[in-house]
C-alpha cells in the first residue's frame, strides 16, 4: 500500500459518520457505504495484521461497513487479529447476517473470543445464524471458561480411529489436510474418541500399508485437561517447548487443541493484565471498556490505598512536635518514602515475574528475600551518599556545617534503612498475598508502598528525634 493509498484511508476515517444514525439521510448514508467499499477495496490484498491496524484507527461504524463491504473470509482473517474487544465492537455494528457469516469463516477459537465481549442478546441472534455445524462448535466451546486450556483451545484436531490400517490412515490424512491449514500432531483415538496415543510421520510413511495404527503409534502422550489454567499451560509450553498440545475432557476424550500461537496470546494477555493490576486497575479493562466497568475495577482498590495513605499520615502525626522543630525535614519525607517506593517496586517486579512464571520455591525463595536485603542495602548506600552530599551542600550556607552534616547523615541512614525495608517487602509480599488467596500483581503494591511510606517516614523522624540536638 502507497502514500496515496494510506492518505486516502486516513479521509475515510476521518469523514466516517455514526454507523445507521437517523440524522444521516440517503445520499450521506449512500457516500459512507462508497467511502467503505473504497477502503474495503485498497487493504483487501493486503496482510491481514495490516488490514486490522488500519480498521483499528476508524470507529466501529465505519469498521462495520468496511467489513460489510469484505467478502467473508478477507474480514474473517482482519478482524481475528484485531483485538477481540475491538472486533466485538465492530460485529455488533454490522448486520446480523453478514455478521454470522464472517464469524462462521474464522477458526474457532477467534469466533468464541470475539463473542465472548458481544451482548448476550445479539451473541444468541448471531449464534442461531449460523451454519449448524459452526454453531454447535460455538456452543461446545463456549462451556469451558475462558482462561482455561478448553477456552483457548480450537476443536480443529486431526485424529484418527486406531482401527485405520497404515494406507486408509494417509489416504484420510490427504483428504484432512484439504480442510486443516495447520496439522501439528495426528493423534490416535478410539471409536468413542478417548485419546490412546500420537502418531510419528516417520513410522507411518515406512510402516506396511496393512499395520494397524494401534501397532505403530506412540502410547501415553502428554495431554492438558480442559480445566487446566491457561498460566499453567503456557508454562507447560515454556518448560518443554511443544509447539502444540492435545485437550481432554474428565474422560480422556480428546476434545481439541492448544498450538503455540494461542499461548502466545495468553502470555501477551496476561502480562497486559499484571501490569494493569499492579497499578489498581482491572485486569480485564481496555481501551474500549465502559466508564462504569472500569470505574468498579478500580474504586476499591483505591479506596484500601486511601487507607494505608492515612497510616503513613498518623505516622508524620505522631512526630508532629519534631517536624516542628526541624521543618527541613519536611524536604526530605518525599524522597526517603519515594526511593523507597521505587526499590520496593524493583523487587517486587522480579518476585511476580518469578511466581507468574512459577518457577519460585521455598528455598529460591529464601536467596530472593536474602539478595534483596543485600541489594537494598547496596542501593541504599549509595543513594544515601548522595542525597547526604546534597542536604550538606545545599544547607550549610544556612544552618551551618554541624547541622547540616548531621541532617545528611540522618537522611543518609534513613535512605539505607528504607532502601533495606523495600527490598524484603518487595519481594516477600506478593508471595504473602497469593498464599493469603489475593492476585499479587493487583495487592502487593498498595501495601508494599505501605511499608515504605510507614517504615520511611518512621525511620526518618525517630533518628531525628534522637539526633535532635546536633540538628539544631
Amino acid at each position: 500500500m502507497d502514500v496515496r493509498d494510506e492518505d486516502q484511508i486516513e479521509r475515510d476515517e476521518k469523514s466516517a459518520g455514526p454507523h445507521g444514525s437517523a440524522a444521516v439521510d440517503h445520499d450521506a448514508r449512500e457516500a459512507e457505504v462508497e467511502r467503505a467499499e473504497a477502503t474495503a477495496e485498497r487493504i483487501e490484498d493486503l496482510p491481514a495484521q495490516d488490514g486490522a491496524a488500519v480498521m483499528e484507527r476508524m470507529t466501529p461504524a465505519m469498521s462495520a461497513d468496511v467489513a460489510e463491504a469484505l467478502d467473508p473470509e478477507t474480514a474473517a482473517h482482519i478482524l481475528s487479529e484485531m483485538d477481540a474487544t475491538l472486533a466485538a465492537s465492530v460485529i455488533a455494528d454490522m448486520e446480523v447476517p453478514e455478521a454470522s457469516m464472517v464469524l462462521e469463516a474464522m477458526d474457532p477459537d477467534d469466533r468464541v473470543d470475539i463473542l465472548e465481549h458481544i451482548p448476550a442478546p445479539l451473541h444468541d441472534q448471531l449464534v442461531n445464524e449460523m451454519a449448524a455445524l459452526e454453531a454447535a462448535e460455538t456452543r461446545s466451546l463456549e462451556q469451558y471458561p475462558p482462561d482455561t486450556a478448553g477456552g483457548i483451545m480450537t476443536p480443529d484436531v486431526t485424529a484418527l480411529e486406531e482401527s485405520l490400517t497404515v494406507q486408509q490412515a494417509i489416504e484420510e490424512l490427504r483428504r484432512i489436510s484439504e480442510e486443516i491449514e495447520q496439522m501439528f500432531y495426528v493423534y490416535v483415538v478410539d471409536r468413542r474418541g478417548h485419546l490412546l496415543g500420537v502418531l510419528s510421520m516417520r513410522d507411518l510413511i515406512l510402516a506396511k500399508p496393512s499395520r494397524k495404527l494401534g501397532e505403530i503409534m506412540i502410547p501415553n502422550v502428554s495431554a492438558l485437561p480442559a480445566t487446566m489454567d491457561q498460566e499453567e499451560v503456557a508454562r507447560l509450553f515454556d518448560k518443554y517447548g511443544y509447539m502444540a498440545m492435545p485437550v481432554v475432557d474428565a474422560r480422556n476424550r480428546l476434545v481439541g487443541i492448544v498450538t503455540v500461537d494461542d499461548v502466545v496470546d495468553v502470555l501477551q494477555e496476561e502480562a497486559t493484565e499484571d501490569v494493569q493490576k499492579m497499578f489498581g486497575a482491572g485486569g480485564e479493562e481496555r481501551l474500549t471498556s465502559k466508564w462504569q466497568f472500569s470505574f468498579r475495577m478500580r474504586v476499591w482498590w483505591l479506596v484500601v490505598n486511601l487507607g494505608t495513605a492515612f497510616l503513613a499520615a498518623s505516622v508524620v502525626g505522631a512526630f508532629e512536635d519534631t517536624l516542628k522543630s526541624l521543618t527541613l525535614l519536611a524536604i526530605y519525607m518525599p524522597i526517603v518514602a519515594g526511593m523507597g517506593g521505587n526499590a520496593g517496586a524493583q523487587a517486587m517486579a522480579v518476585s511476580i515475574r518469578g511466581l507468574a512464571v512459577g518457577k519460585v520455591d521455598r528455598a529460591l525463595l529464601r536467596h530472593v528475600l536474602l539478595r534483596e536485603l543485600i541489594v537494598g542495602l547496596a542501593t541504599g548506600v549509595v543513594v544515601g551518599l548522595i542525597t547526604a552530599a546534597v542536604a550538606l551542600v545545599w544547607h550549610h550556607s544556612k544552618a551551618g556545617w554541624g547541622p547540616s552534616v548531621a541532617l545528611g547523615g540522618v537522611v543518609g541512614v534513613a535512605l539505607v534503612i528504607n532502601h533495606a525495608l523495600a527490598g524484603i517487602s518487595g519481594a516477600a509480599i506478593p508471595f504473602i498475598m497469593k498464599k493469603l488467596g489475593f492476585d499479587p500483581a493487583q495487592s502487593a503494591t498498595i501495601f508494599a508502598t505501605t511499608v515504605t511510606d510507614v517504615g520511611g517516614f518512621f525511620v526518618l523522624f525517630m533518628l531525628a528525634k534522637v539526633c535532635m540536638r546536633w540538628l539544631t
